[in-house]
């Protein structure tokens, strides 16, 4: 447990170099909000009146402090445009976590039966699926995403192109205009639980205790159920916790190819504003939610495997 302490100590620690970093490199990039929210014959005292109001004449330091006590007092101000901050996250979170969920629950649902289905070593399955999770890692996200909209929206029309529609109008309008974006994170990250995933079933099983069930007649995926499965957890869920997080922190590319109004879009269209104050909230947010699926999926490994405190 003590591993699990000094990860959460060091929370505060990442938050505040993230921070540092974040709001160095938003504030020094060229440009401000001035010029995004202002109309483009806006006389030269009104850009200065604005910057006055803004703070963005203020000296980066005092601008630095004010931006992290606002984050951690709660108060989170407002964002260029003029509207509050937390309310505009708060609005556009639930579509993050719509396609967040169904993403790892599909990306769970590809990961687990292949790993088993392809698990014995040098046949031809199991090369398909590593070339399969080769080809897909090394496609760009957004680059899936318009493949999977050719496919599914403009030939076989079995999902819209693009938009979003709210739990309340319906389960399954709501999950048919999610299911592309979050099929499109699965299919990334399944290929690295596979990958990750059979690696410890194959471990696993060449240990001493898995090889007898081989030698009484049982098949290879029911020695890697029965033997196997347990031991791996930990690494599954250690992947599965990284999996979610990204799936957080990710989804700008995804919610930009087909228009969904989350924070990863949110995140895009604040950086293009150069809007400091709610990119760098943001920022902050997507760290925070990665440490804490990091040390969460650190836990329950922990709680499935003792024995791996002992290894550190």
């Amino acid at each position: 447990m003590k591993q699990i302490w000094r990860r959460i100590i060091t929370i505060p620690l990442t938050m505040l170099i993230v921070s540092l970093l974040v709001f160095i490199s938003i504030s020094f990039s060229q440009g401000d909000s001035s010029a995004y929210i202002l109309s483009e014959d806006a006389a030269a005292e009104e850009i200065e009146a604005y910057r006055e109001a803004m703070g963005i004449n203020d000296a980066w330091i005092t601008r630095y402090i004010r931006f992290l006590l606002s984050f951690f007092s709660g108060n989170w101000g407002l964002t260029a445009g003029g509207q509050d901050i937390f309310t505009v996250i708060a609005s556009r979170f639930p579509v993050t976590l719509s396609v967040s969920v169904l993403a790892l629950v599909l990306s769970l649902s590809i990961a687990l039966p292949l790993s088993y289905i392809t698990l014995k070593e040098h046949t031809l399955r199991s090369s398909v699926a590593t070339v399969y999770a080769v080809l897909v890692m090394s496609s760009p996200v957004f680059l899936t995403s318009l493949f999977l909209v050719i496919i599914f929206s403009v030939v076989l029309n079995l999902f819209p192109v693009a938009g979003y529609v709210p739990l309340s109008k319906g389960l399954f309008l709501h999950l048919g205009s999610v299911f592309l974006p979050s099929l499109a994170l699965a299919l990334l990250h399944s290929t690295l639980l596979l990958i990750v995933f059979r690696s410890s079933l194959r471990e696993n099983m060449k240990k001493a205790f898995s090889r007898v069930p081989v030698d009484l007649g049982m098949k290879e995926w029911q020695v890697a159920v029965k033997s196997a499965t347990k031991p791996s957890l930990p690494v599954l869920f250690m992947m599965t916790g990284e999996s979610a997080a990204a799936f957080i922190g990710g989804s700008a590319a995804v919610e930009s190819v087909f228009a969904l109004p989350g924070l990863g879009s949110l995140l895009v269209s604040a950086s293009l504003s150069r809007d400091v104050m709610l990119s760098g909230i943001l920022l902050m947010l997507i760290a925070l939610v990665i440490s804490l699926f990091s040390v969460a999926a650190e836990l329950l490994s922990l709680l499935l495997d003792p024995r791996i405190r002992y290894r550190r």
